[in-house]
Parts: structure tokens; sequence; C-alpha cells
């Protein structure tokens, strides 16, 4: 095969379908496993994610690997290399490093199947941000959008009817009653997507005129804000309020820098109208919630009582504790962690074999979870990038053209942003995180190459 065939065959079409595709795929998949699992026992919820994601993680290497041996071999980007590759490489690297020299080589999340990240999983995620810095076209960006708008009804759907107990099955791993979980296995994960999706929305809303001069689309849009907000108090998480200040903090910054910047003070009027009444759907919304549910009062009782000591778990459900013991196993394990999702393993080189109540699969902190399972080299690339992408985009925003581009880069920075803050008490899972991951990409994309490594 020529490398114009192969130039074809990894084009930009073919990475937004297959990202489109597993996108999709999840939630869908997660509908039919539900259904299934309702009549039969063979069959568990969410037993179909695993496998989708990582096959696709396989076969998403090897679109990647010939995408790359493509841009290599074409006359414009001949022997090139951009920042972003280098970070796809350096995180499969260590990734394999952490794997390889696991304590536990081979377990990962203490073996559960569905709440585990395997090497495979990972590759998944790395895909997704390499296609995310590939897929550059508007078009194929908006329709990216529209994709995460089909997700999050799904999702939302049934978590809306779930906030009144209303279920097509069970949920597989954690929920308080009324709780809502979406098509995740946990109400916390669903809490940690919906605000991550409110973002999205909100941004949508906020910055309508630029997809859409349809009054009813931003009616609908508004309101949909509202609907995932509902369902996003109705998980019951409180790790969701990090996520939506840091998301309402953004977007409030944003307008106010827009004042000094190249806005037209029409787009500005208009910006900050509905910043006000999407903040007025919020507030009603809440207040309904306190009024006719127990979601926040709840959570503030449960919250109140850990302060005071008198529930069996510790404060923030044992995180600090969780937090505690991974740090303390770092100097041990310095160089390429503990071993990869295997977590678990800190509390059982603490305290021998006994299975106390406090052990966990997930250090429920993305950034200590790295740390701790991955090593310093790894947590100390994902902060650089991490910085990095927030550094480079607020430049694109704030120096860029007043166009389409510019609030597609703005809406993906509140998202990332957004699941950053609430990553802070959360858990990385297949059944959230490859959105992220996704949107991690897009705000990835090259721009000058690097020089050429022979």
């Amino acid at each position: 095969m020529g490398n114009a065939g192969l130039r074809r065959i990894t084009s930009e079409k073919t990475l937004f379908y297959s990202v489109a595709v597993i996108m999709l795929l999840m939630p869908a998949s997660e509908i039919v496993a539900e259904i299934l699992s309702r009549y039969s026992e063979v069959f568990l919820p969410s037993i179909f994610h695993p496998f989708f994601f990582r096959l696709f993680g396989v076969l998403g290497t090897l679109l990647v690997v010939l995408h790359k041996s493509s841009e290599l071999a074409s006359p414009g980007t001949r022997g090139k290399w951009y920042a972003a590759d280098i970070f796809y490489l350096l995180m499969v690297i260590f990734m394999t490093l952490s794997a390889v020299f696991s304590t536990k080589p081979g377990l990962y999340a203490d073996g559960y199947l569905l709440n585990s990240e395997s090497p495979a999983d990972f590759l998944g995620y790395f895909c997704l941000f390499y296609a995310g810095t590939r897929i550059r076209s508007t078009e194929y960006r908006k329709k990216l959008i529209v994709v995460l708008l089909i997700v999050e009804m799904a999702h939302g759907v049934l978590a809306f009817f779930q906030t009144f107990d209303i279920q097509i099955t069970y949920c597989l791993l954690t929920r308080h009653s009324g709780a809502a979980y979406g098509l995740t296995p946990n109400s916390n994960f669903y809490g940690g997507l919906a605000v991550f999706m409110l973002a999205c929305v909100s941004g949508l809303y906020l910055f309508a005129e630029r997809f859409s001069g349809k009054k009813y689309i931003r009616i609908a849009l508004v309101l949909f804000a509202g609907f995932v907000f509902y369902t996003m108090t109705g998980s019951r998480a409180r790790l969701v309020w990090a996520g939506f200040a840091v998301m309402l903090a953004f977007y409030l910054v944003s307008g106010l820098i827009m004042i000094k910047g190249n806005i037209d003070r029409d787009t500005l009027k208009k910006y900050f109208i509905r910043f006000f009444v999407l903040c007025g759907v919020f507030a009603i919304v809440f207040a309904v919630t306190i009024f006719f549910t127990d979601f926040v009062t709840e959570e503030v009782t449960r919250t109140q009582m850990e302060l005071e000591g008198k529930l069996y778990s510790g404060l923030g459900s044992d995180r600090l504790i969780l937090w505690q013991c991974g740090l303390e196993s770092v100097p041990r394990h310095w160089a390429t962690g503990i071993g990869l999702d295997n977590y678990r393993q800190v509390f059982i080189e603490k305290y021998g074999n006994v299975d106390l109540f406090f052990f966990r699969s997930k250090a429920h902190n993305e950034f200590i979870n790295t740390l701790v399972t991955q090593g310093v080299f790894a947590f100390a690339l994902y902060l650089f990038v991490y910085l990095r992408t927030v550094v480079i985009n607020v430049k694109k925003i704030f120096k860029g053209e007043n166009d389409t581009p510019r609030y597609f880069t703005w809406i993906f920075l509140a998202m990332f942003v957004t699941y950053l803050a609430q990553a802070f008490f959360n858990t990385s899972v297949i059944s959230v995180a490859p959105y992220f991951w996704l949107v991690f990409g897009l705000l990835n994309a090259p721009g000058k190459p690097m020089e050429s490594i022979k």
C-alpha cells in the first residue's frame, strides 16, 4: 500500500468516525446490558464496557501507528513530530513501565473487571487523546459536540428517573437510595460526568449565536442545562460542587476578561445576560431540590456527621485516609509507582492481608492515584501537560480570531478544567474518562511542528 492509500485510510474522517462510534457505543451497549441483566443473571450492568473499550484500545493504537507513519512519510510533515505526539509516546511508556514493574503484575483494581483500567484501557485513552489532536475540522468538532450531547441525553434521561427510584435494572457498585447514576455503575461517576457535560451545554448556550441563530435552540440549551444540573444534583455526589464552582468561575472570569478583549459590545452584552439567565435557572432548580428532595440536605448532613466523627467512614468518605496511605508509599515506589491501577496494594503493604473497611482499589483522587500507581515521572508529565493545555488554550482564546473555532476552544477548556476540579475527589473509570481524554486531545491540536527526531 502506498502512502497515498495509507493517508486515505487514516484520514481525519476515519479518526472522527472511530471516535464517534466508541463514544456512542459505550452508552448504547450499557442500555443493552441493563435490559439483558433485568432478565438474566448471566449479564451484569456495564458488562460490555470493558470489552468494547479494550478492543478500541488495541485497534485504535494500530490506527495511531498507521496515521503517524503516514505523516512521517508525507511531503508536508516528513520527519516531523509534534508536542502532542511526544506526550502520547511518554504516556504509553510510563504506563507500560508501571504495568511491567508493578508489585502485582497483571492485577488491576484488585481483579475487578468492571472497575479496572488495564493497559488496553489506557491505550484507549491515549488513542482518544491522539485522535483529538488530529481532528481539527470545525465541522467535525461541531459533530463531536453533538455526539457528547447525545451521550449526556442518554445518561440524563435514565438519571432523571433514577432520582425517583425508577430503574431499568440495578446499580452495580455504589448508590444511595434515589441517587442518579445514569449509565455508569456508580452515582459518583455519573456526578462527575454530569458536571463535565454541564460545562459543555452551558458554553453552547453562552455562545449560542456562534452555532445557531434560532431562538428555540437557545431556549432548548438553557433548559437542557437546567435538566443536567438537576441530574447532577440528583447524583448526591458532593464532589460535583467542586467542578460546578470551577465551571461558574471559569465562565464568569472569561466574561470579565472579554470586557478588555476584542469582543464586540453586543456579543458581550448577550454573554452576560445569558450567564445570569443560566445562573437563574440553576438557582431555580437548586431551590426545587431543596424544597422537594433531600439531595442537598442529605449531603450537608453527611458532611456534618463526618466532621463530628459520627459516621463509620472518615471525612470525605475516608478520602483523607486513602490519600495519606497512598502518599506514604511513594518513597518506596517513586520511579514506576506501586503498579498500574494497583492502589489497593498500598494498604496490603501497610496493614498486611487483612481486609479493613477503608481499603479501596482507587485513590478517589486522580492526581494522587497517578502519582502512587505510575510514579513521579508520570505524575510530573501529566501535571506539565495539564498546565500547558490551559496556558496555550487561554492564549488561543484571547489572541485568536473572533470565529467559531475560538468558541469551541472556550467550551472545551471549560470542560477540561471542570473535569480536573471534580477529579480531585473522584475516580477514573472507563464509563466516564474517555470523554475527558477526547476533549484533552482536542485542546492539544498541533501548532508548529517540533524538530525532527531521527
